[in-house]
């Protein structure tokens, strides 16, 4: 090889080294604002907007390339399915007020839900069974009123009856703190029962026992509240968090994943793990506790802080999704959804755009066959809740097409689709994850007191921008 080349190759070896890490220096150079909000949400959004119609500068930084967290519309498949934050109310005045706001419609519509009624069939223990056969199955643990409610009405009956709390505020009062242990000991059924109405297909946690009975008691207040009709953003719920992203505009810094936070007398500081590097006099942490374990923070928070962030369970959540071939629910005459025991769990016949067609077959998988899924690759995982679809229901064979696959649990920036309070946790930690730690603010559904989900985070952003403005 002659100098020449050598030479060459070396000028050339050394440029390769030398541009990464100019670039590495470029993406490391500062950025200021007085508010840090970490977490694109609605959380994350809501606050950002209240600050900056406040006059306060602030940047947005999110993890993912898209906004919205945990709202989710799978806009390329067929009717626009949700895959995160499906269920909205006429009661969530914040959401409502936004949609309003950026001139985004609402319709009166739940596309899991149709007629009044969930058209669902029973498919448990290899047995197939209508809902109007149920009520005196030799499969059914229940007698008395229980016995003729289908399994997904049981937990909402049975935690509905002498709810003890006298406002859905309530759950958070000490006088209420003895309620805060697991479903399983307020109700006292029989292992058969717990696990048909609380395991099999739980909406919360893994069974009875990992849920608090003070919870579900906020819970059925919240839906308890008058005036609560079912809506749907039309053309996707997404588009909501999308406008709102929008109209920050550049203040919102995508693929900016939180890898520490240090704060002190004079302000915050936020690494990413990008190497941006970011300053603020205040932050708001709107990141679920899921997320915020794997980001150091420094100072630490206080023990009871800690042990919330490290400890709050989110609730395991795999949505699969199909495109029907043909009418196969005609063929059999059987209703078009399920609820079964098997590694399909809910599947859920999907009619997008509030329109009457049956565009989309979606399986809504918690629980025990949540976890076991997310241990597999996704196209096992995937190939598994087809055959088990076929297999307790045969018409269907040959007649899905797989389009769509979510799973929640194994999300970095999730860790679940909502939180799920385990008993002892409400009276544990819950006021804790909410309090302001120096220059940081918490907020986020988990922070919440008066609402959950969807118009909870909204609600936490009202009081988390409150205090980011008081301490500049």
């Amino acid at each position: 090889m002659s100098a020449l080349t050598r030479r060459n190759l070396l000028r050339a070896s050394a440029a390769a080294m030398i541009a990464p890490a100019l670039l590495g220096t470029a993406r490391r150079a500062d950025e200021t604002a007085d508010v840090l909000v970490l977490g694109a949400g609605l959380a994350g959004l809501y606050t950002a907007l209240q600050l900056a119609e406040a006059g306060a500068s602030v940047l947005v930084l999110e993890a993912r390339d898209r906004p919205g967290g945990r709202i989710r519309t799978l806009f390329d498949l067929p009717g626009r399915p949700e895959a995160g934050g499906t269920q909205l109310s006429s009661n969530y005045r914040r959401f409502v007020g936004l949609a309003e706001r950026f001139d985004i419609p609402l319709i009166e519509d739940s596309p899991m839900q149709r007629g009044g009624a969930p058209e669902l069939y029973i498919a448990l223990r290899g047995a197939t069974i209508l809902p109007d056969r149920w009520a005196g199955h030799a499969l059914n643990p229940f007698d008395g009123p229980l016995a003729g409610l289908p399994p997904w009405a049981l937990p909402f009956a049975a935690m509905g009856c002498e709810n003890p709390l006298p406002n859905v505020a309530s759950w958070r009062d000490p006088a209420f703190a003895g309620w805060d242990r697991s479903v399983a000991d307020h109700l006292g059924w029989t292992s058969d029962q717990l696990r048909l109405g609380f395991g099999i297909n739980p909406g919360y946690g893994a069974s009875a026992y990992s849920q608090s009975a003070l919870m579900w008691f906020q819970i059925l207040k919240a839906i308890a509240e008058p005036d609560g009709r079912l809506l749907t953003v039309e053309n996707g719920n997404q588009r909501v968090p999308d406008a709102m992203a929008e109209a920050l505009g550049d203040r919102v810094r995508y693929g900016a994943a939180a890898r520490s936070i240090a704060s002190g007398t004079d302000g915050v500081e936020v690494r990413t793990m990008d190497g941006g590097r970011y300053r603020a006099r205040h932050a708001v942490v709107t990141l679920p506790t899921s997320a915020l374990r794997t980001v150091a923070i420094d100072p630490a928070p206080p023990r009871v802080q800690q042990r919330g962030i490290r400890s709050l369970p989110y609730n395991r959540v795999v949505r699969a999704y199909f495109v029907p071939g043909r009418r196969f629910w005609e063929e059999d005459g059987l209703p078009p959804s399920i609820w079964s025991d098997s590694y399909a769990g809910r599947v859920f016949a999907l009619r997008g755009g509030g329109g009457s067609e049956i565009t989309m077959m979606q399986s809504f998988i918690t629980g025990p066959a949540a976890e076991r899924l997310d241990r597999m690759p996704q196209a096992e995982a995937m190939g598994l809740v087809q055959a088990e679809i076929e297999r307790i229901r045969p018409a269907a064979a040959g007649a899905l097409r797989p389009a769509g696959y979510v799973s929640w649990g194994n999300d970095p920036y999730a860790g679940g689709a909502y939180a799920c309070w385990a008993p002892g946790q409400i009276t544990g930690f819950a006021d804790a994850l909410a309090r302001p730690h120096g220059r940081l603010s918490f907020a986020g559904e988990h922070t919440a007191i008066r609402a959950r989900g969807i118009e909870g985070a909204l609600e936490s952003a009202d009081r988390a921008a409150r205090e980011a403005l008081a301490a500049l």
